[in-house]
């Protein structure tokens, strides 16, 4: 086989019908493989939804390529778009796919049929779609390379993001050990918690908050203390936001307490069932800004308290690693600030913010989400409003926001690096990755 080949699936995700997997290479027509052909292919195989196509695998036996390309990542990195700034639809890998089949009905149907969403054709329909479907998926290929090459993020992508996918690849078939007892129990705790929360939520609100999240909760904020809220529509935004209001609004922290306990229950569930393993989908480039997705379920998201539930395997030991601020560290470099540099090889940044304008370091976690807000672009005046409440009178916003300016601006490198991204956003409509050599 070559070294480049796509490949078109169908999965069969009720073990009633046979999964099929065509390969189309460059010189090579579409032709049917098997789960062990595909094990063994050591080229560079490109796919859509690749966490589809692993699970499907396991199932039949099969471990995933070693050299396993999920096109849904370079898509995602191409487009460069929040989910809520009309990211999610361009993601999305049919959306990107329908020009390259003959008819849009023609790509409909592959759709439907690859997410078992209609009947399967018969097999010699079959065949035909599988092998419109490889050299469509060659089509996009092309056309994604040119872009990326254009953005400036082909060598990202190739040399950075496809061999982190492989690991993940890897991890996702092989799954995580998990503790059922520890789930059993830890299921009770919160449970509990949920509920107390739920029952406080609910009684702000005036409704119950089942059927609510991030995404659609906008709308209720009126008869809460973040009402100033209500018209931020970014749910993933909205939750960071709660985050840093939450020292000043009851109904931030209260919500912020069931929407965690929630999910942590969620995540608690699928853990303790028999058979002592999860198999989560990881994300290479899960977030417009670069960020390992890891979901179905979220275990990247459960809280410290409960993910005692995660077990090494036979032989292994678990560790847990965290980059004492990373980000910081990275903005030092890249800004070359000698000021900031030093601060941070000398002591500890969002400490030494939390000193600068709360007066003691009691606020390091929040003032973290400080620093980050700020990083990624907002206002000083925004942060002191979201700190303080809109209702504030002038003079403690105007003292607020001097107090964050007088830390930001200490680092005039910072500030210069900061507004050259900003620039080049404006004139290019996008970014391109750093690269170091």
């Amino acid at each position: 086989m070559n070294d480049l080949a796509f490949l078109a699936y169908f999965p069969d995700p009720f073990d009633v019908k046979d999964s099929r997997y065509f390969l189309r290479s460059g010189t090579v027509d579409s032709h049917e493989v098997s789960g062990r052909d595909l094990s063994d292919f050591a080229g560079l195989l490109v796919t859509y939804e690749a966490q589809v196509l692993i699970d499907d695998m396991r199932r039949g036996g099969f471990h995933p390529p070693s050299r396993l390309v999920n096109i849904d990542d370079g898509i995602r990195l191409r487009v460069g778009r929040a989910k809520d700034d009309g990211g999610e639809r361009l993601w999305d890998v049919w959306h990107n796919l329908i020009s390259h089949f003959d008819s849009p009905q023609r790509a409909q149907l592959f759709e439907k049929v690859v997410r078992s969403k209609t009947h399967r054709p018969d097999v010699g329909e079959i065949a035909t779609l599988l092998a419109q479907g490889a050299q469509a998926l060659s089509g996009l290929w092309t056309d994604l390379q040119a872009a990326l090459q254009h953005r400036g993020e082909l060598a990202r992508f190739l040399d950075v993001d496809v061999p982190v996918q492989q690991i993940f690849h890897h991890r996702q078939a092989k799954g995580i050990a998990v503790d059922k007892d520890s789930a059993m129990s830890l299921l009770r705790h919160v449970a509990n918690e949920k509920y107390l929360a739920y029952s406080k939520v609910a009684d702000k609100l005036g409704r119950s908050p089942a059927g609510l999240g991030f995404w659609n909760i906008q709308q209720h904020l009126e008869k809460t203390d973040a009402s100033d809220l209500a018209g931020e529509i970014d749910g993933g935004r909205l939750r960071e936001l709660f985050k840093i209001i939450a020292g000043r609004s009851e109904f931030a922290r209260e919500y912020l307490s069931y929407s965690d306990a929630d999910r942590d229950e969620t995540v608690l569930r699928r853990s303790a069932v028999p058979g002592g393993r999860l198999y989560p989908e990881f994300q290479a480039h899960g977030t417009v800004t670069g960020r390992i997705l890891v979901s179905d379920p979220y275990l990247q998201q459960l809280r410290r308290k409960y993910r005692k539930i995660v077990a090494a395997d036979h032989g292994k030991r678990l560790a847990y690693l965290d980059y004492a601020q990373f980000e910081p560290g990275i903005l030092a470099f890249l800004s070359d600030d000698k000021g900031l540099i030093n601060a941070y090889n000398e002591g500890d940044l969002y400490d030494a913010l939390s000193i600068a304008v709360f007066g003691n370091a009691n606020s390091r976690p929040l003032s973290k989400r400080i620093f980050l807000a700020y990083s990624y672009g907002m206002t000083t005046d925004r942060i002191a409003k979201l700190l303080l409440g809109e209702n504030t009178g002038e003079d403690a916003l105007a003292l607020m926001e001097a107090k964050i300016k007088a830390f930001f601006f200490a680092f005039p490198g910072l500030e210069t690096f900061r507004q050259s991204k900003q620039s080049e956003l404006s004139e290019n409509g996008f970014v391109s990755s750093l690269r170091q050599r």
